[in-house]
């Protein structure tokens, strides 16, 4: 497998005072084989270690009680016991505090496919048990130590620009073969979730949705204009933009205002988790520097990037963008929780220069805003600016 920095997370949670590690992410990302990677390793530790899949109706039913019984019976001589799709249970969160509260020498790690489903379930009972963990799918980084250093970056690049990250898609080489496993996961997987959760009653306006904003990434997302186009309620569009960021398709990215009558402060752009998901709805896979969206698929490459490196290296980090209603405009700024230092980053695809607007913002602001390009590119990627 290709190695996974969210792993290293992992192993220091595990170090520290006893709390379940959860960790989440789209289907097909790659939690089960993350899963199995680090049950070989803590069993090469000679540690004793529980796998059970709750996708198969055998494991699912070991574990699925609230019976303390069966659960010391369970994990009896047992020093970790690992969950894949721990959603399945039941009550996951009432399950899962009977085996932190009463069974304190077994370590508990879970994933879960769905933020909508299990860590809604797990936040009331397991308040001060838990440390979630997001498993996004292959970084630049990541691919970079698997299959080339910085001399591969540019192409790299490009395949996650056109085919995304998926590891099954990142592995294999024939691009129609790409297309094909995209499509799969697109019907298969994607929009499992969705569906299923409170019963969603119009499945084909998601699905018009989600492509109307396959278009409209980096760019601003108007609720009521989208309810008047695909000819449903606003409040619709708001519910099923919300389940898209939920089930880890979509980013929101909320504007950056200190000055209302100035400055927006209600749209927000989205960004797609996965290009190579977003390319497949709209049914362009043509080569990046070919296309006319070729900025704006830049932009989602470059914000996506630069929250997975945050995301697996445990940085919680704030994001926004920037506009006045006169125009003048900043791709990104972010703030990470622990700093007061605000910066800011313009993106472009080509060499040129900071526009009038990031430099009206930086005489506003009194912050510098760094351009980011093709040339520049795996400073912003891969590594946390000071």
């Amino acid at each position: 497998m290709i190695p996974r920095l969210v792993e290293k997370m992992v192993y220091t949670l595990l170090d520290q005072p006893r709390k379940i590690v959860l960790i989440v992410g789209a289907r097909q990302v790659g939690k089960t084989t993350l899963l199995k990677h680090l049950q070989a390793n803590l069993e090469q530790k000679r540690k004793r270690v529980i796998y059970l899949n709750c996708d198969i109706a055998e494991d699912l039913s070991r574990v699925n009680t609230f019976s303390l019984t069966l659960l010391q019976q369970l994990t009896s001589n047992v020093d970790f016991l690992l969950l894949d799709e721990a959603q399945r249970l039941g009550d996951p969160g009432r399950t899962l505090k009977i085996l932190h509260d009463h069974i304190p020498a077994v370590r508990v790690i879970a994933t879960g496919s769905s933020s909508l489903d299990l860590k809604n379930t797990l936040s009331d009972p397991l308040t001060g048990r838990l440390r979630d963990l997001m498993l996004s799918p292959l970084s630049l980084g990541e691919l970079m130590g698997d299959i080339g250093g910085p001399q591969q970056a540019p192409y790299l690049a490009d395949g996650l620009m056109t085919y995304g990250g998926y590891p099954e898609i990142a592995l294999t080489n024939d691009p129609v073969q790409k297309q094909v496993q995209l499509t799969k996961i697109i019907d298969a997987y994607l929009f499992k979730d969705i569906l299923a959760f409170q019963k969603v009653r119009q499945p084909q306006i998601l699905i018009d949705l989600v492509r109307a904003l396959a278009y409209q990434i980096g760019a601003e997302v108007n609720e009521n204009e989208l309810a008047s186009r695909l000819k449903i309620d606003r409040k619709t569009v708001v519910n099923y933009i919300d389940l898209l960021v939920k089930t880890f398709v979509l980013v929101r990215v909320f504007p950056f205002s200190k000055n209302p009558r100035r400055e927006i402060g209600k749209n927000f752009k989205v960004y797609f988790v996965d290009l190579g998901i977003r390319n497949a709805l709209i049914g362009d896979f043509h080569a990046v520097h070919l296309r006319a969206d070729v900025g704006a698929l830049w932009e989602n490459f470059l914000v996506i990037e630069r929250l997975k490196m945050f995301t697996n290296t445990g940085k919680p980090v704030q994001y926004h963008f920037w506009r006045t209603y006169g125009g003048a405009e900043v791709d990104y700024l972010e703030r990470e929780t622990t700093r007061t230092t605000i910066r800011a980053f313009e993106f472009k695809w080509g060499s040129g220069r900071l526009s009038r607007g990031a430099r009206s913002f930086t005489h506003t602001y009194n912050i510098p805003v760094t351009l980011v390009n093709r040339e520049n590119f795996l400073t912003f990627t891969n590594h946390a600016l000071t």
